[in-house]
Formats: structure tokens, sequence, C-alpha cells
């Protein structure tokens, strides 16, 4: 008799509770068995015809375009499935019509006015109209519940109306000649969200099921903690020129090791710092495209507060900073608005021995326990507050460097929903944040004095330093009247000039990526200016390759 047979043997000779308890042992252990297996394949064995397919590093959360400022992954996502009035071109570094046929300045520079195309449609068929781009800045950007507080910003006092003759104007309250960027932001279906209440539409189930107008429709969406994956398709509706890829498959990761580790099965990867672009150059596959974004890591300090109104005392702490020692890998020492590196000029310099004098000399003594108690007996110390997307590594070392001129640092990391409350009350000393200047440099938000938050400012204003100055104010005003690049250059570097002075911020780095992507596809243009990782997109899929099915992967 052989195994299997001794083993039926001894299973029909047992009681029937005997034989269930073996069934169910059975089952749990097939059960286990198929989870392990599925979930040990992350990709395909084989990919699937025709599938461009990209990894990045990230997670899905809410696939939303008023919402892409918080994830660069659901930016990406936004780029392929929506579209906004207007359209940046990166390869051609301006701005061209989208859902807008036209568009008309008039008023001084006060009002634009927007002819809507009527070939537009949604992904379910219906067509795309003026009341959907009300019903976006209107209806849900200036909602006083709308939670995103950078676009609400930009909508501040801007009237959107739909006029008699069907075009849709924005009457802006002061002249702004960088208005026009806001107006990329992927406009939403009204059909579908006009009953969704506001403060449910960033968790609301659109964000998994979006509806957009853009050149691709998801046609699968699988979400992990351990990664995701989402699929598109080119929308054959589409009003602009159909991509050239039929079918774009995109793969999250929860780290740039992974990523790395499953490159194999991918044409190309999104988002590298420098450690994978060193690991991938030695991968002939791949060639590497660097790029810089309008992006920077900075501190700013509440001015509001007694202790940083003093701007010696700003300045010491800017001089106990050594921002070399702060940058991780992939990044580049800033020292100004303009993202400049100015380590050369000793106003920047790292100087802990200037700050401990200046402190003292403010009567701030130090005591046994390192800390320094001010001129009323308090202990001096500050509440250092950053996301939790922001290196655990980074905020440390600036307690460090500043709890060693005597300086108590105590440093908050809340979740992102208790972050953003922080921030609009302001309840901080010190805020660790990253900041994206987008398709322009407009600092009218961060430093004029009408955008500081209190019962005298604006409850969406995103100057966090809550900084007033009559010069400032002055040149931020004159900068959105600019219309002259070169004009509005010279402003830029007098505000550069006023703001090292008086310090209400630190610059401290700007990022370094890479896109790799397989050298037999058409190479990524070398000219193109990426301002978001998503502007990626606008070119990727009109670039030419051969059949994908062909372009085999490594093993």
């Amino acid at each position: 008799m052989n195994t299997a047979a001794k083993l039926l043997h001894i299973f029909f000779s047992m009681s029937r509770k005997e034989k269930g308890a073996v069934l169910i042992l059975c089952a749990g252990f097939i059960i286990a068995l198929v989870i392990l297996i599925i979930s040990s394949v992350r990709f395909p064995a084989k990919l699937e015809k025709g599938t461009f397919s990209e990894g990045v590093v990230g997670h899905i959360q809410a696939i939303n375009p008023l919402f892409a400022d918080f994830n660069e992954t659901d930016r990406d996502i936004s780029a392929l499935v929506f579209s906004g009035l207007i359209r940046y071109d990166p390869a051609k570094r301006n701005f061209f019509p989208d859902l807008a046929v036209t568009w008309n300045r008039g008023g001084n520079g006060l009002e634009y006015r927007f002819t809507i195309r009527t070939d537009a449609f949604w992904h379910d068929g219906k067509p795309v109209t003026a009341d959907d781009i009300v019903f976006t800045f209107k209806d849900v950007v200036q909602d006083p519940g709308f939670r995103n507080p950078i676009l609400k910003n930009a909508f501040e006092g801007v009237a959107v109306e739909k006029m008699p003759d069907g075009t849709v104007a924005f009457t802006l309250p002061k002249a702004n000649s960088y208005f026009l960027s806001n107006l990329t932001i992927g406009i939403l279906p009204k059909h579908l969200l006009e009953n969704t209440p506001i403060a449910n539409f960033e968790k609301s189930e659109f964000g998994i099921h979006p509806v957009g107008s853009g050149p691709y429709r998801i046609t699968a969406l699988k979400l992990d903690e351990d990664g995701d994956r989402i699929d598109l398709s080119a929308f054959p509706q589409y009003y602009g020129q159909q991509p050239l890829i039929p079918r774009i498959r995109i793969f999250t990761f929860p780290d740039e090791k992974m990523l790395m580790k499953e490159r194999g099965a991918l044409h190309a990867l999104g988002k590298l710092g420098s450690e994978g672009s060193q690991e991938l150059a030695k991968d002939d596959r791949f060639a590497i495209a660097p790029y810089n974004l309008n992006q920077f890591t900075a501190v700013f300090f509440n001015t509001d507060l007694p202790l940083l109104k003093e701007r010696r005392v700003r300045q010491a702490l800017r001089q106990a900073l050594d921002k070399n020692a702060l940058l991780s890998a992939g990044e580049k020492r800033i020292d100004t608005i303009g993202l400049s590196d100015q380590n050369n000029e000793a106003v920047f310099g790292f100087d802990p021995a200037a700050a401990n004098k200046t402190l003292d000399n403010l009567g701030w003594k130090k005591q046994p326990n390192g800390f320094r108690l001010n001129n009323k007996g308090e202990t001096v110390s500050l509440t250092l507050l950053a996301p939790q997307k922001i290196p655990l590594k980074l905020t440390e070392k600036i307690k460090k460097a500043w709890e060693d001129i005597g300086i108590q640092v105590t440093v908050e990391r809340p979740d992102q929903e208790e972050f953003i409350n922080l921030v609009s009350e302001r309840r901080y000393s010190v805020l660790l944040i990253k900041q994206s200047l987008g398709y322009n440099r407009d600092v009218y938000s961060l430093f004029h004095s009408s955008q500081r938050a209190g019962p005298e400012g604006n409850p969406a204003g995103l100057n966090f330093a809550q900084f007033k100055s009559f010069l400032t104010d002055g040149l931020t005003e004159a900068m959105r009247r600019e219309q002259d690049p070169q004009a509005k250059q010279k402003l830029l570097e007098k505000l550069s000039k006023a703001i090292t002075e008086e310090t209400p911020v630190v610059f401290l780095s700007t990022p370094v990526y890479s896109y790799a992507l397989d050298k037999r596809i058409q190479p990524f243009p070398a000219d193109a200016v990426l301002d978001f990782h998503a502007d990626r997109f606008r070119i990727l899929p009109y670039l030419s390759f051969p059949s994908l099915d062909k372009l085999r992967m490594s093993p």
C-alpha cells in the first residue's frame, strides 16, 4: 500500500469529528499557501502586450487633482486622467490651451475669459461644459470647508462666473501675472460630485474611482500596503492628440530598494534619488535623465512669538545650522528663494561661535544642563513642527544644532490631518517643510503680510513665518504686476536680499531627481524642464518606440 492510500485509510477510519478537524486544517493550509503564492508574485510573469510599465516610490491615496499637492503619486496619475483649462508643455516651456480653446486677458490685467471647447468628454461619456469649470473653482475650491490651503489661497478673492455667451470669466482682486499657472489644475465633473459634501471631498470614493477628461482613463486599480498597481488605457474620445502608448501600468513601491529589485519588469523608473540613479547607471538597459524641480526644504520662524520677533535670534539660529551636514543624498544646498547656493558668502556661513555670542549678548545664560534662561528666568525653548514625510534624521540634526547653542527644542511630527490644523493655526515656533513653487516663482503667498494667518490676516494664507515688512510687500506686489521676465528676475533678487537680511526663513536644500527610461524608447528630451514630477507624463505618451511587446524585459 502506497503512502497516499495509507493516509486515505487512516482518514476514513477516523470519527466524524476527527475528519472535520482534519478537513479544516487542510483548508487553512491550502488558503495560506495560495495567499503566499499570490503575495510573492508582484508582477505577472509575462507583461501584457502593448502595456508600458513604470515603477515609482510612493503610495496612491486619492486620485483627485485638487488634493495632488499632498501626494506626488496622486499628482502623477491625475496628470494622465484629468485635464485643465490650460496645459504646460515642459518641452516648449510655455502654456497652451487645453479644455479652453482660447483665452483673453483684459480689464487692466484683472480679467481672464476662457472659451470652452465643445469636443471634450468625461470618461463616462458625458460632455465637459463651462458648468464643470465654475463648479471646480467656485463651488469647491472657494468653499470655506475646502482643505487645500495652497489652492484655496491661489483663488482667494477671485470671482468665477459663467458668462451669457458660455465663456468662463475669472476676475482678480489685483493684477497677477502668475495667475494662469493656477489654471493647469485638473477640472472635476459636476454631475458626479455636486452632491458630495466638501468635508468629504478628500476621502470620497471618487478618489479611488475617478472620472476625468484627460488622455487616459483608469481600467484597474489595486491598493496594497506593500505597493499599488494601476492600469490606464488611452481614452478614444480624448479631444487632443491620441497617445502613442495604448496602455500604461504604474506600480508603486514602499522604498527605492524594492523598486530597484523589480526593475527587470519595468520600462521606466520615476522620481529616482541619487542612490537609485547610481545603481541604474550600471544597467545598460536604461538611459538616465536628471532634472531639478522648483522645490525647496526650509525652516520658517514664527515671528509672532516673542522669542522669534528679534531678528538677531533668527540670524543666530541660521548661523548654528551646518547646511552641508543637513543634506541627504540627492539634494543640493540652497541659500536663497532663487534656489541658488551662496556657500561662499559669509552671511550664509556656519558659525556657531557667533551664534553663541549673540545669545550671550542678549543676556541668555547657559545653565549646567546646557540650556539657556532668558531675562525672565525661563528656559529658552522652541517647538519644531514637521510633517512625517520629512526625514526624522533631519529634524534630529536641527534639534541638536540648536541645543548645542543652548536652545531647548521639542520636535513634533503629527499625522497629516493634525499637521494641517497646527499649520493653519500657526501653533509652532519653527516650521520645517518642503514647498513647491510650481510653474513659476510667485512667492507672494509666502512673504506678503496679507497672507498671515490670524484674526487680522488670511486664514488660508501661506505666510508661515507670519512676517510683516513694507519692503517685501512692495516687492512681491511688483513681481505680480510685472510682465517682463528680466525685470521680474531683478525684483526677485531684491526680494532675496531683503529676506536674507530679515531671516524669516532659512532655505536648506533642493532635490535632484532622475528619470530612467528603456534605451529602446525614444530618448527623453534633454531640454525639457520639469516643474513637477508629473510633467514627464506630458511628454512620455508621445515618444516613439518599437512595439511594446517586442521590448523584452530583463530576467
